[in-house]
């Protein structure tokens, strides 16, 4: 990693796994907190352990710990796999990949599509970010081709930090060429001749498969004396904000990795100065098929202004929790179905896109899954991670398990954030809000929505608000 010239100890102190590693680790993520009367010992063993681990991507088995290990169902909701096709294949080699068409989109790219073609068809397939933002692909590549600087990179953001969130885990352990192939497609296209991968520190394996494909990938491109970027693989160290996109273009120049306000936007001034794109895992692994089959084809799944399909994360709480690709456009109610409901006790709401989102009440499953019907309903789609709760949970505990982690990841740049989750959560520490109390937790929430930088501060204050607007009777005494 190449640094600015700051103190180490400037830059450390940021980070709780800087340089301390556990022999073991316990998940206090939500996904293992609504299911924690299965497994209370690991419950217990996360409340207690420092610095805390709040998401290793195993919500299938939540609660979780990084010594046990088992893969995740891996079901079909759409009438094309267009993902799952190489999550549910046996990808040990680059010949693997290969032998179902892999590197072919890449190489029809650069041999046979100048930078605007790709960039239009990526726009035509109405793909949007799937990190959470959900921002048109195609806009963003084609803001940062339309820079005249010469040097441009690429960012892939592996740090899938949201608690629930297990897709972009299983896309580097599984489909690690896919990712890297869809890398290549974007590096091209926005004219970048260097990638960094960030990859989130509590997925040993991903780093593993990821460093491992891009060896097979560079010698082989070096047979057919075809450059490719310059591509480089930094590991995290356990800080949520770093998810956010200038957080982290901060942490890969070696800054503390606060957020920091736009414009001007990475696409214009991002990495050392430079344009820069910053995608997602499952974002750039959409790339190959819009090459292969057109943005046409793409743009035929889903609905409305949600195109294409998406990797849902379900929790342990369902009968068969596990990674679903569907199609936008599906209802709740249908993935609740073909996940066989709960294994056990009736439905008390969903968490999508969790922690930092707007529940979803039982009587809100005829939602259509797409970016503005979740807006619509006071929720939003982030990494698709749904996380189902049920009568047992105790939503003072619940928010207070929210405003717990926001506080402890908060960077500390935002004030209002810094100190209102802070606030919030020893307000209702107590287990429930005063109603003498409401005016100051509603100025609170007015503060994170307005002055927050990043997601953190801002869905701190909306899951906190639509839990005072759907279980007012619960939380306010």
């Amino acid at each position: 990693m190449i640094r600015i010239n700051l103190p180490k100890t400037e830059i450390n102190t940021f980070y709780t796994f800087s340089d301390k590693e556990l022999p073991e680790e316990y998940c206090r993520g939500l996904s293992c907190f609504v299911n924690r009367s299965e497994k209370p010992n690991y419950w217990n063993k996360a409340k207690d352990q420092y610095p805390r681990t709040y998401c290793l991507g195993k919500c299938y088995l939540s609660p979780s710990s990084t010594h046990e290990d088992s893969y995740p169902m891996i079901e079909v909701l759409s009438r094309e796999p267009i993902l799952s096709k190489f999550l549910n294949s046996k990808l040990d080699t680059l010949n693997d990949y290969i032998k179902l068409g892999g590197m072919n989109s890449y190489t029809y790219a650069i041999t046979s599509m100048n930078q605007i073609d790709v960039i239009n068809e990526v726009k035509k397939s109405g793909l949007r970010g799937r990190g959470g933002a959900g921002f048109p692909t195609g806009i963003k590549w084609e803001s940062a081709y339309n820079q005249k600087e010469k040097k441009k990179y690429l960012i892939v953001n592996g740090d899938e930090g949201d608690p629930g969130a297990f897709s972009d885990r299983f896309l580097m352990e599984f489909s690690p060429y896919l990712v890297i192939e869809g890398a290549l497609i974007a590096a091209y296209a926005i004219g970048a001749d260097e990638i960094y991968f960030y990859i989130r520190r509590e997925y040993p394996k991903s780093v593993y498969r990821i460093k491992s494909a891009l060896i097979e990938i560079k010698n082989y491109f070096k047979k057919k004396n075809v450059t490719i970027p310059k591509i480089n693989v930094e590991i995290g160290k356990g800080s949520y904000v770093v998810g956010e996109e200038t957080a982290l273009i901060n942490a890969l120049m070696g800054r503390r990795p606060e957020p920091t306000s736009r414009p001007p936007y990475p696409t214009e001034k991002g990495l050392f100065g430079k344009p820069t794109v910053v995608n997602n895992v499952e974002t750039l692994s959409n790339i190959p098929y819009i090459i292969s089959n057109g943005g046409s084809k793409y743009y035929e799944f889903g609905f409305s202004k949600s195109r294409g399909t998406k990797l849902i994360s379900l929790n342990s709480l369902f009968k068969k929790p596990g990674l679903y690709e569907v199609e936008f456009g599906i209802t709740l109610e249908e993935i609740i179905k073909n996940a066989g409901g709960l294994k056990r006790g009736t439905l008390k709401g969903l968490l999508i896109g969790a922690p930092l989102s707007g529940i979803i009440m039982p009587d809100e499953l005829n939602t259509r899954l797409g970016y503005e019907e979740l807006r619509e309903i006071g929720s939003s789609l982030g990494h698709g991670n749904i996380i189902a709760f049920n009568e047992e949970t105790n939503i003072s505990e619940l928010l207070y398990e929210i405003l717990d982690f926001a506080s402890y990841e908060s960077c500390g740049k935002c004030t209002p954030c810094r100190l209102g989750t802070k606030k919030l959560r020893d307000l209702i520490s107590k287990g429930f809000f005063d109603k003498n109390e409401l005016n100051d937790v509603y100025d609170i929430l007015e503060s994170l929505r307005r002055t927050s930088l990043c997601g953190l501060g801002i869905g701190a204050g909306e899951v906190t608000f639509s839990i005072l607007n759907k279980y007012k009777n619960e939380v306010v005494k």
